[in-house]
């Protein structure tokens, strides 16, 4: 909490310029900080970095480096909110994450926008990787050994691929356009999550999830693999769960009838349901299931501090200047 406090001074000595006009990129490296600015200046600070350093990116579109050391990485968010002052953190390119051999267990992105894609690939296995609150159009993995992985409130616009190597990967909460084929030895859970088109060979455990498939008519091709699990899941299109050996509370449904609306993936819906599908459709905790409900609703506000209100004086006054600054986390 000490860096991330700091990192947000920092950044508020440049809060008189628009979020999109100055780019600030800071580097917290056990006590020491340093600040970059400008377009490049999320490629400066990942270049002075060492493995478990932590960088904090304002607002605005940042140059995209290629990444080969463990970070924290923490943006203002994926959403844009331009009549309240706030704007979201952008890479202009491609993210390529490659760890080596002896990099530290821990990477964490979070509050990252993104129309490209993300690609994590490493001859060394990516343990405790955390991507929290992001948006990414294409997050992949398939070239990597994973353990101890997670999505969370995340969006991705076009497809997730987890890969065959994978153990312990959860995904949390989060909206998924696409979510492709697996390894059956792989073990992956899906947990309160909206996947809008599940591919029929994915093998996932299924926990209070919400799942559709771009196969609207043909039922013959969106059955789910047979060595999936189901528990208090509801399928959008007809005969989903036929195939599925372990079923353990399940429903059919369609978009209209819970969200009143034929909704598919979109970057900002919030997918709530009707107040009849919030009753009918629940976990074995009573608790609704989707993206609203589990131990973890959804939310798009990063986890650490963001400045949502800024008050600065234009002058000094009996040699002070008046500064007024909200600060708001989102509960981890």
């Amino acid at each position: 909490m000490k860096q991330i406090l700091l990192s947000i001074l920092m950044l508020v000595c440049v809060m008189g310029i628009k979020a999109q006009d100055l780019m600030v990129a800071t580097l917290q490296s056990g006590d020491a900080t340093q600040v970059f600015y400008g377009a490049n200046a999320f490629v400066d600070a990942v270049g002075k970095a060492n493995s478990g350093d932590l960088i904090t990116l304002s607002a605005g579109t940042f140059n995209v480096p290629r990444i080969e050391k463990a970070l924290r990485i923490q943006g203002s968010g994926y959403m844009d909110d331009p009549e309240n002052g706030l704007y979201r953190t952008t890479l202009n390119y491609e993210l390529y994450i490659n760890l080596p051999e002896g990099s530290s267990d821990d990477f964490l992105l979070e509050g990252i926008y993104s129309d490209k894609e993300l690609r994590v690939e490493s001859s060394t296995p990516v343990k405790n990787f955390i991507l929290k609150r992001c948006r990414f159009y294409r997050v992949s993995f398939s070239g990597a050994t994973t353990e101890n992985c997670q999505l969370e409130h995340c969006r991705i616009s076009d497809y997730l691929i987890i890969g065959d190597k994978s153990t312990n990967f959860s995904v949390i909460n989060s909206v998924i356009n696409a979510l492709r084929s697996n390894n059956e030895n792989s073990s992956i859970v899906f947990q309160n999550t909206f996947v809008n088109d599940v591919s029929y060979d994915a093998i996932v455990t299924f926990e209070n999830c919400i799942l559709s498939s771009r196969y609207a008519e043909d039922y013959s091709n969106v059955r789910l693999h047979q060595n999936c699990i189901i528990k208090h899941c509801l399928a959008l299109k007809g005969n989903m769960f036929a195939n599925v050996w372990d079923l353990q509370n399940y429903w059919y449904s369609d978009k209209t009838t819970i969200w009143g609306a034929d909704k598919g993936y979109s970057d900002t819906d919030l997918y709530e349901l009707t107040d009849d599908a919030k009753k009918q459709y629940t976990d074995a905790e009573g608790k609704e299931i989707g993206i609203h409900g589990g131990h973890k609703p959804f939310s798009s506000t990063p986890s650490h501090p963001q400045i949502i209100k800024r008050d600065i004086a234009t002058k000094t006054s009996g040699g002070k200047l008046k500064v007024d600054i909200t600060v708001e986390a989102q509960d981890d």
